[in-house]
């Protein structure tokens, strides 16, 4: 039980950190996750150690593995930030054991990581809706030409759940099977929308021009970099490295258009924070 506590204490600050950090300069530092997988893994042998049980240590790879691929999974889909992926695994490596009691729920029949992700996911969801209100809000202008040229997908939208909604209700059985039918097209109404304005506030407040000195690697370019109609940078790969900076500095180009992220780090906090208080909110 004091093993559980010392990595729930690390985690939380370290989240906190990589939060403040996330929200100020809109990455996560190389040093801050490699540490945290760092100590999970350290914690592990010298608990796997003192109790002679190689179990404690055999969790903390299993995590890290299983981590280690969603990271990457959400990385190459362009869902995460190279930082998120990593900060995913460093919580992989701490909290690998099948199961972990919250404060409120001491009984989760799920394991731990799965109910920690999901609650990152659920609090990603609705912390990336009130984000993306404040940037709307911000660049008002900007965001007003972007959702008119999303209205079409929303119109279309519209027509699709309305028709779904008329041809369920009609050959609804009986009124239980309709009342979850409309609560079914309620829910994929509000998402739908809600994914046409986070797609508008991208347009419109996250793909901007950035000096060449400031971007970073694991940035994301919006548009391939030509010199003399020759591409020396892909914007379909990953995020930056470091030899493409470099290329792209020696170019004497000035200026690349980037396709700036919501500072995520901040739902692994909240979703974090749900799990050890409360454990699965979903389920």
């Amino acid at each position: 039980m004091v093993f559980t506590y010392f990595l729930i204490v690390i985690a939380f600050i370290w989240l906190i950190f990589a939060a403040i950090v996330d929200i100020k300069k809109k990455e996560v530092p190389n040093w801050l996750n490699y540490s945290l997988i760092a100590i999970g893994f350290g914690a592990r042998i010298i608990y796997s150690l003192i109790f002679n049980d190689y179990k404690i240590f055999l969790f903390g790879i299993i995590g890290f593995i299983a981590c280690f691929i969603f990271g990457n999974l959400m990385y190459y889909t362009r869902q995460w930030g190279g930082g998120d992926a990593k900060l995913i695994m460093g919580l992989g490596a701490m909290f690998g054991d099948y199961k972990i009691g919250s404060i409120i729920n001491q009984n989760i029949e799920l394991p731990f990581l799965v109910v920690l992700i999901i609650n990152i996911l659920l609090a990603g969801l609705v912390y990336s809706i009130f984000y993306s209100i404040f940037l709307a809000i911000k660049n008002k202008e900007k965001f007003v030409k972007a959702w008119n040229k999303e209205k079409s997908y929303l119109i279309i939208g519209i027509i699709t759940i309305a028709t779904i909604l008329s041809v369920g209700l009609y050959f609804s059985i009986d009124e239980l099977f309709a009342t979850i039918i409309v609560f079914l097209i309620l829910i994929f109404s509000v998402l739908f929308v809600s994914l046409i304005f986070i797609r508008a506030v991208e347009q419109s407040c996250l793909i901007n021009y950035i000096g060449v000195n400031k971007i970073t690697e694991g940035d994301w370019l919006f548009s391939d970099v030509k010199v003399k109609n020759r591409i020396i940078c892909y914007s379909k790969n990953t995020g930056l490295s470091i030899e493409d900076i470099n290329q792209i500095k020696k170019s004497k180009i000035r200026k690349v258009l980037i396709k700036e992220g919501i500072p995520f780090v901040p739902a692994f906090l909240l979703g974090f924070i749900m799990t050890i208080i409360f454990g699965s909110v979903l389920f």
